[in-house]
């Protein structure tokens, strides 16, 4: 077993992707073990007659956070190619600069 899981880790890290692999595949282990988790919790507490509520306020809160990350992504981009303002000093040496080049 350790040869098999070797072999993948040495096939993805030349590829620069190792990170991504053991990563997703990491994240689908604990997607797996939450949802049989929440589903011992749902039939625990008889919970079957308001999965769909349930299910739809989940739904409207990743839909939420969705938005509310796109609208960040929007704001970040517009402010990428703002420039901040000069110090006193790069302001100071930006003067001598333009009357070096006027004389």
């Amino acid at each position: 077993m350790d040869f098999f899981w070797g072999n993948v880790f040495e096939y993805f890290k030349e590829r620069r992707l190792a990170s991504l692999f053991f990563g997703s595949l990491f994240g689908l282990g604990l997607a797996l073990a939450l949802g049989c988790l929440l589903a011992q919790v749902i039939v625990a507490y008889n919970l079957l007659d308001y999965l769909n509520y349930i299910l739809t306020a989940a739904a409207l809160l990743v839909m939420l956070l969705v938005i509310r990350g796109v609208r960040q992504a929007r704001a970040r981009r517009r402010d990428r190619f703002k420039s901040s303002p000069l110090s006193r000093d790069e302001l100071r040496k930006a003067r001598s600069k333009l009357m070096k080049a006027k004389h």
